[in-house]
């Protein structure tokens, strides 16, 4: 597979930025594209191609936060997203999600790969736990038609992917992690594309992300020197991404990427595979490829995709009474806020309810769709009496 038969697509806001960070890494040695609602935001970009859909709807604007106000826009322009994609061979979407761009037009892109026979891996964050509720209803409800049209989903929560730069300024925060993330499809694209002795191919990288395997997440470290595969894999089995190696016990499948220098020893894959090995189950299927780049010599980056059972429920972890600890977004609460619902009686009579505001959602970004917030009880929206 040649560098032109995948296309790299960023999808909205985060998407794009993505894609931005990682054309810096290679300059001109990547197809890639931005499908976005918003004007501006299209106008920095430096993809090699740009789309600018539902520009009858939104004028040029982004949707705010309004995911069928974006889901409208992908199927009037369905027809110019098809065509983006003509003569690849693979696409790898980038995306972010919790807002109306990123959760609506992502699941279309994938849907329209399909169609078309091409195989689709995607990248999606989450939302930071500090972000307002109404992103976190978004993101939940675009995970499930994800995985369904994609051929292999990983995701990214932001509190994870962030956790490294915790004391930088926000300014230095955000270009290190996305560069962190462009830096890990880089070497998914460079494994495909510039094969090294141990070949891993598009179907073993689809085999280890594909939705039926459950949540597939993302790792990486970087090694120097004479020792770099020993300190890779132990800075690799300690990221945060993959709960400093703990998931991996429970893993179905998982990929170790190696992008290294001609200089690549035995010793150093014995130093990388066998603690990752030792890490994972004993009924874990572990595949290694290898990409052998000579601006790599004499360090190595380590990637890893690993995937563990189950779906992304979205149901909030039990809480106990301790000290505050790290907000994550692996799971988010479960739309139904209130656990204990009042009891009912057999008779219900017409109560005497005060007219209501957004409540506990006042403070935050109202969740849309089709111009309806949903924050709003469904009774209120639709006049029934209680």
């Amino acid at each position: 597979m040649n560098s032109n038969d995948i296309l790299i697509v960023g999808v909205g806001g985060a998407g794009g930025r993505l894609v931005e960070g990682l054309s810096g890494l290679v300059p001109g040695a990547l197809r890639t594209a931005v499908i976005d609602t918003d004007t501006e935001a299209l106008a920095s970009s430096g993809a090699v191609s740009k789309l600018q859909i539902g520009s009858h709807l939104t004028h040029g604007k982004g949707t705010g936060g309004d995911a069928g106000l974006g889901r409208r826009a992908a199927t009037e322009d369905a027809e110019m997203i098809r065509g983006l994609l003509t003569d690849a061979a693979m696409v790898l979407v980038l995306t972010g999600l919790g807002g109306g761009t990123g959760s609506a037009i992502t699941v279309d892109v994938l849907k329209a790969a399909g169609l078309a026979g091409i195989p689709t891996l995607c990248f999606a964050t989450l939302p930071f736990g500090f972000e307002s509720k109404g992103r976190a209803v978004l993101a939940r409800r675009a995970v499930p038609e994800i995985r369904e049209a994609t051929d292999g989903l990983i995701l990214v929560p932001n509190d994870k992917l962030f956790k490294s730069t915790g004391k930088d300024a926000v300014s230095e925060a955000f270009p290190k992690a996305e560069a962190a993330l462009g830096t890990c499809v880089l070497a998914i694209w460079q494994l495909l594309t510039k094969p090294g002795y141990l070949n891993a191919s598009a179907s073993d990288l689809a085999q280890v992300a594909k939705p039926e395997r459950g949540i597939a997440s993302l790792a990486w470290a970087e090694g120097r020197g004479r020792c770099r595969g020993q300190s890779a894999a132990k800075q690799l089995l300690a990221h945060p991404m993959i709960d400093g190696g703990a998931i991996l016990a429970d893993c179905k499948s998982v990929l170790v990427s190696i992008v290294a220098g001609d200089d690549l020893t035995l010793k150093d894959l014995g130093d990388i595979m066998v603690p990752i090995k030792a890490a994972c189950g004993e009924e874990t299927d572990v595949t290694i490829g290898t990409s052998i780049d000579p601006e790599w010599k004499g360090r190595l980056l380590l990637t890893l995709i690993a995937a563990r059972p189950g779906g992304w429920s979205g149901a909030a972890p039990a809480r106990t009474v301790a000290a505050p600890t790290e907000t994550t977004t692996d799971e988010f609460p479960p739309l139904v806020e209130n656990p204990n619902p009042p009891s009912r009686t057999g008779v219900q009579t017409t109560l005497q309810l005060e007219p209501a505001g957004r409540g506990q959602f006042e403070d935050t970004d109202p969740t849309l769709q089709d111009g309806e917030d949903l924050d709003i009880p469904t009774y209120q929206r639709r006049g029934i009496k209680l």
